[in-house]
Formats: structure tokens, sequence, C-alpha cells
């Protein structure tokens, strides 16, 4: 049993933690606090430098899923911070799966339909793939 949230280093991650932190208070499990680097991050990362291995970019992402944490909380005792590196929706269902999480918490943003078709998104694609419960944040950027 366990919360699984997914924070991608805006300031919507905060709210994305704090809501995890309540379900996890609620149900007395662990948090775990993801954020997935994806290939484009990845590259950029690269740039640039002579090494960048994918177990660097973990960290990376484990850092980012940190820094969530610590903008969002002072209480960080059933908090675990989780750096991925792949396809940002298949790697939070895994590591969603990983867990046995009770409850996906990820962030999103208001867009048009037009906006979800043209450009694809995360969250959507989340909600539509899950197989466990999903609590969406929308923030109004």
């Amino acid at each position: 049993m366990s919360i699984v949230a997914a924070v991608d280093g805006t300031e919507g991650s905060i709210r994305v933690v704090a809501k995890g932190l309540d379900l996890a208070e609620a149900f007395d499990t662990d948090l775990y606090v993801v954020h997935v680097m994806d290939d484009e991050e990845l590259e950029d990362r690269r740039e640039g430098r002579q090494e960048y291995y994918i177990d660097d970019a973990a960290m990376d992402a484990e850092d980012v899923a940190r820094d969530a944490i610590a903008d969002a909380t002072d209480d960080r005792a059933r908090i675990t911070p989780v750096g991925r590196v792949g396809e940002p929706v298949a790697e939070l269902l895994e590591e969603g799966d990983k867990r046995d999480a009770d409850y996906l918490v990820i962030g999103g943003r208001k867009r048009s339909a037009v906006g979800k078709a043209l450009f694809g998104s995360t969250t959507q694609s989340v909600l539509l793939n899950a197989e466990r419960p999903v609590v969406t944040i929308i923030s109004g950027e």
C-alpha cells in the first residue's frame, strides 16, 4: 500500500506533493514522489557534457523530486524521492505497479480540447491507462 505522486519541477509540484501527503497520512501509508526525465530533458542535459549516463539522469530526476518535497513540506518521514528516466506515462505507471500504489497523484493544466488534440496530454494518457485510481490536481497555468 502506498501513494505515488508525479512531479515535473514546476510550482504545481508543490500542490501534487501536498495532496499526496494528505492521502498518505489519511491511509497511514508511504508516499513516493516521482520525477521522470524524458528523452528531451535527457538530451538537453547531455549537451556539452563528455559523459552523462542514465544513472546520472536518474539521480538528477531524483533531485527534482527531492526539491519538490522540500518546497512542499518539512515532514519527510514517510516520503521517498524517486528518479526515473524514460517515457513519463509508462515510467509513472510502472512505478505505481512497483509500489502497489493505492493512488497516483498527478498535476495537469487547463487546456482547450484543440490544445489536447494537437499536443497530447500526459495527464490524459495517465488517466486513460492507469489501472488504479488517479487524483488530478489542475492548475490554471
